[in-house]
């Protein structure tokens, strides 16, 4: 049964990484040395992204898309296949796009409207200002943002391109089909790649206003004064959310479009970070091959009991953040997307400050989300010749050799691909689509900039908080509520959802869904109602929260529109699998929607239906150990329990409940997951069980407290071997010989303990050894024997029956920190001389390791020893 429940894993099941080429400073050898090291270390593949590069290597750089780049490209993609890893390239360099290819007629514009009194100009305050339109006083004006591509690699600065028209979309990538027109039809990268939207302040191209009056129906040099807020409310209103609606549609035809037809002549697909763009981030991300999300903050790490280390990011707030992320993923769902990814970890904590334990808290988070292809934020190049730490990357969790974690993150790395090989497998499933209604965030007030908004993840503040869209209460509430759902738009339930003969709603991708739900909404295009009250008519249920929308967006022929809209109104109304209620749960219940119960116990989820079943993965983000029966929404005959950190498969304890309902026993210690096979069909008979461990009555076994200490491998210099008479952060021993050294080092330590078992104590029973707190990671021997690492909660192996010896028993623990200390100490002893790269702090303010605090370093303990009944026969009759 273990080969069969673990799926092969492939090179996008593991994880990826952000591999930034400093300067694009590399060498073949070096390439080569890199990708072994990521191959080793358990990654999947690459993202190669061109940057910036350290002041004073100067003479090692090689220019973006030159010749020998792409030689060095050509390089790294043949490396990567003899490695059976995958390829990803960014289509530019830095962010976003633009380059020594961007002329100033290509390049980013931004419109504004201006109210002059007679005889001024606005030429005079901005001279490369240009009319583009005028209605009496009010003028529109264009003029280029100037702004310049940001951290930009050798031979990639220049202007940020004007990604609202399709021609100098194509002309910005034609460089890539010459630079790329040498390389063979076998070295192409899987996607070409675009981070989030970073077009600061642009909201124009100059053709808007053939485009607005192609796109809206009207011309817009009769509304210039509605457009500055002038004249009635309501036409204010309309006008500008049909603006900010245009840009959108350029965002997804001119721009991401166009690019992603680029990227087919060229075999490869799109990799693109919606976020941050002015567009339904729902299509957008549904456009791309590969939808990705990021990212921010350690809210989550709170809600788990665990704060992030001084220095603390900023909160960017969590269930919005959330939310933002589950857009990519219902995209993906929606549209049959295979994979979704994201940028993970970035400002996770402070440089340095990032544990494997916090970074498996994100993980958990992001998998719970539906995200199943995970990239780390990421490695920066670092030639061998540069000493310790290396190059680093300003803005990121240090995932490089040069970083303690780096001997501990293949445990990380087996975890992830794991778990994402099962959530690769099969298709979606989640009960209920909630409409997510795009038309009241573009008619709703936006601050100051009044023609457009940034949808970012990381200011959520700015469009999906509060009373912004009230909707947001009813995504929360199905979250919270234990519903399974997905995000869809006006266009995605025009062009990707249909209704099968017995009345779900199914989309692109396979997925079915018993309802759709509409919450929050007070506008909605005319068409859009027309296609749900033809889905209701077809038997799709359709759950309205309170009510139905009651007005349109826009203003092109209005009147005409909203005798369409009644008409679908009433049409929706009438049709009996129509519900409305103020009470989203009741409507669920009466619908007849089973919610997932796991939640009540504060446990996170996620769900697929594969040919066999079902597959969940659980997680239990709390600080409380879970455990009981619960029941699962999606049915079958049996379960099988599988740990992704460390390969246990099992046949659960199930039990069937008086509503006839599959219950499963799971028992999910705080700050661990557990992934579940629902089977069809009963497990033959000798099918291996699921090992629960029960802690015997005698209770744990007194191990002795002195410890011998040896420091392994780190710096800046190892501190000398020792006994301890009790388990503490080492850097708060108190020894004069060497003090300040336990306070500077990073690296690893080996505990040693030897030990007897007590006459008492059952020497053929498997035992739990539970380390108490380890700062941060640890792999563990027993006599002799690897016995498992653990780097997140809970700080626990379980041994198998025999492995305890009556005397003479040997527990071994290498225990690594964090980079911190050994950063900070080379702060005070050569202050920024070491660092010839750009370096802020999570704050984005002046660098400054010198001040940190020692991080708790070491095993900490306590360390206990605790016999295990490994039975299921005790679950299956408690209640």
């Amino acid at each position: 049964m273990t080969q069969t429940m673990w799926p092969p894993l492939t090179a996008e099941s593991r994880p990826w990484t952000r591999w930034w080429w400093m300067g694009n400073a590399l060498t073949e050898a070096e390439i080569t040395r890199h990708l072994e090291l990521f191959q080793a270390a358990g990654m999947g593949g690459v993202e190669v992204s061109p940057i910036y590069g350290p002041t004073g290597s100067e003479s090692r750089f090689v220019a973006f898309l030159s010749p020998r780049w792409v030689e060095l490209f050509a390089h790294t993609l043949s490396e990567a296949k003899r490695l059976s890893l995958g390829v990803d390239l960014i289509a530019g360099t830095g962010w976003p796009f633009g380059g020594p290819q961007v002329s100033a007629e290509d390049s980013a514009r931004v419109i504004w409207v201006e109210t002059l009194p007679v005889g001024t100009s606005e030429s005079e305050k901005r001279p490369e200002a240009v009319p583009l339109a005028r209605q009496g006083s009010t003028t529109l004006f264009i003029a280029p943002t100037k702004q310049q591509v940001k951290r930009a690699a050798p031979g990639g600065a220049g202007n940020v391109l004007d990604h609202f028209s399709a021609g100098a979309v194509r002309r910005y990538l034609q460089p890539f089909d010459t630079a790329f027109a040498s390389l063979p039809d076998t070295l192409t990268p899987r996607c070409f790649f675009n981070d989030s939207w970073e077009v600061f302040g642009a909201n124009a191209t100059p053709n808007i206003l053939s485009e607005f009056k192609r796109l809206r129906g009207y011309d817009l040099r009769d509304h210039l004064s509605h457009l500055n807020g002038e004249g009635d409310p309501k036409t204010v209103t309309r006008v500008r959310s049909d603006f900010r609606e245009t840009i959108g549609d350029l965002t997804r035809d001119a721009f991401l479009q166009t690019f992603s037809s680029w990227a087919k002549t060229h075999g490869s697909k799109v990799r693109n970070q919606s976020h941050g763009s002015p567009g339904n981030l729902l299509d957008l991300y549904a456009l791309a091959d590969i939808p990705e999300t990021e990212v921010f903050g350690p809210p989550r790490l709170r809600l788990g009991g665990m704060e992030a280390l001084l220095p603390a990011p900023p909160d960017f707030g969590e269930e919005e953040e959330a939310l933002v992320c589950r857009m990519a993923s219902s995209a993906a769902h929606v549209a049959g997307r295979p994979l979704c990814s994201s940028e993970s970890f970035t400002w996770l904590g402070d440089h340095a400050h990032v544990p494997l334990e916090h970074m498996k808290a994100e993980v958990d988070m992001l998998f719970a989300l539906g995200i199943n292809h995970l990239f780390f934020h990421g490695t920066p190049f670092s030639p061998a010749d540069v000493e310790w730490p290396g190059w680093l990357f300003y803005a990121s969790t240090h995932c490089a050799p040069t970083n303690t974690l780096w001997r501990d993150l293949p445990a990380l790395n087996r975890y992830i691909s794991a778990c994402q090989s099962l959530l690769q497998e099969g298709i979606p499933d989640s009960d209920i689509l909630l409409y997510f209604p795009y038309h009241d965030l573009l008619s709703g007030e936006m601050g100051t900039n009044h023609l457009l908004q940034f949808l970012a993840v990381h200011k959520t503040d700015t469009w999906l908080r509060g009373n912004l869209l009230p909707f947001t209460t009813a995504a929360h509430t199905l979250t919270k509520g234990g519903w399974a759902f997905d995000l869809v738009s006006d266009h995605q339930l025009a062009e990707m959802v249909t209704v099968t003969e017995d009345g779900a709603l199914q989309a692109r991708g396979g997925t079915r869904y018993r309802a759709l739900v509409i919450a929050g909404c007070e506008r909605m295009p005319p068409e859009t109602l027309e296609r749900i009250a033809a889905l209701a008519e077809q038997g799709a249920v359709v759950l309205a929260q309170n009510d139905l929308p009651a007005d349109v967006p826009g203003l092109s022929s209005l009147a005409e529109r909203k005798a369409r809209f009644q008409t679908a109104r009433n049409t929706l109304k009438q049709t009996k699998n129509y519900s409305a209620g103020p009470d989203l749960s009741a409507l669920l219940k009466q619908a007849g929607i089973e919610r997932e119960s796991l939640v009540d116990a504060g446990l996170e989820f996620v769900r697929r239906r594969s040919d066999t079943g079902f597959i969940y993965f659980v997680a239990n983000p709390g600080t409380k150990d879970v455990s009981g029966w619960f029941p699962l929404a999606a049915q079958g005959a049996s379960v099988v329990l599988m740990d992704a950190m460390t390969g246990a498969v099992g046949a659960g304890a199930t039990k069937t409940d008086s509503d006839g309902r599959l219950q499963v026993y799971l028992d999910l210690p705080a700050g661990s997951s557990l992934l579940l096979r629902t089977q069809t069909s009963a497990l033959p008979a000798d099918a291996a069980q699921w090992q629960y461990g029960v802690p015997l009555t005698s209770g744990a076994v007194p191990l002795p407290t002195a410890w011998s200490v040896e420091f392994l491998e780190g710096g800046p210099s190892l501190p000398s071997p020792r006994r301890v008479s009790s388990l503490s952060d080492w850097t708060q021993w108190n020894t004069e010989a060497d003090q300040d050294a336990l306070k500077a080092f990073s690296g690893t330590a080996r505990y040693t303990l030897n030990f007897d078992l007590p006459d008492s104590a059952g020497r053929e029973t498997a035992w739990e050894l539970d380390l108490g707190t380890v700062c941060h990671s640890a792999r563990v021997r027993l006599n002799g024997n690897e016995i498992g690492s653990v780097i997140a909660r809970p700080w626990r192996i379980t041994t198998p029956a025999g492995t305890l010896k009556p005397e003479g028993n040997v527990l071994e623990i290498e225990v690594t920190n964090l980079m911190a200390n050994r950063l900070a100490d080379l702060e005070r002893r050569k202050g920024d001389s070491w660092r010839p790269f750009l370096m802020v702090n999570i704050q984005y303010k002046g660098f400054d390791a010198a001040a940190w605090a020692p991080v708790r370093s070491g095993l900490i303990g306590p360390v206990t020893l605790t016999p295990l009944q490994m039975s299921i026969s005790d679950m299956k009759d408690t209640e």
